[in-house]
């Protein structure tokens, strides 16, 4: 069977090993318990009957991987190809997923802890911190991807947040050097 990605109306052919990977992947957490009275399919900690003439257990894992690889494709290839505003979020958020991968060399980071609801008012634009520091808004993100504004975030859209705390502390540092920038 072929991943959907290759019938919907913008077909993503170059993930065609991803699609792969999702199939074995599932296989890892899809199982087939046989016993004397029931068969059950087991997936992800579901159990779900089957009945006794649902075919060789073998056959029957490899058709549910290949049906739920196919479902993951045409998930992922809808969001990819959704023209909307959250279409255009989602992929944002998985180019800066994909760009940390990379970052650090396909390891996950280790999760931020949770932000308190009240925070996201701490969060400045970098053009509210070019302000404030009386420099470019491209000088700002060159000290965001430095590090030198502390831990960055990134909004929904794609573009940095810097805690308030952190422009502080910087010119507290800072103060008495000259602004690099207009």
């Amino acid at each position: 069977m072929a991943p959907h990605s290759t019938t919907v109306g913008n077909p993503l052919p170059t993930l065609q090993g991803l699609f792969v990977q999702l199939k074995t992947t599932f296989a890892q957490h899809v199982e087939v318990a046989d016993g004397p009275q029931t068969r059950l399919l087991r997936v992800a900690g579901l159990e779900l009957p089957l009945p006794p003439d649902a075919g060789e257990s073998r056959v029957l894992l490899d058709a549910v991987c290949e049906r739920l690889a196919e479902v993951a494709a045409f998930g992922i290839t809808s969001a990819l190809t959704d023209t909307s505003v959250h279409g255009t979020r989602h992929r944002m958020e998985l180019v800066s997923a994909l760009a940390q991968l990379e970052a650090t060399a396909g390891s996950l980071p280790a999760q931020a802890p949770a932000r308190r609801a009240d925070a996201a008012s701490d969060l400045l634009t970098t053009a509210e911190v070019a302000a404030q520091l009386g420099m470019s808004r491209p000088y700002v993100s060159m000290l965001c991807d430095q590090g030198k504004l502390g831990e960055v975030t990134r909004s929904e859209g794609g573009h940095r947040r810097i805690a308030k705390q952190a422009v502080d502390d910087y010119l507290r540092t800072h103060a008495h050097a000259p602004n690099p920038a207009p």
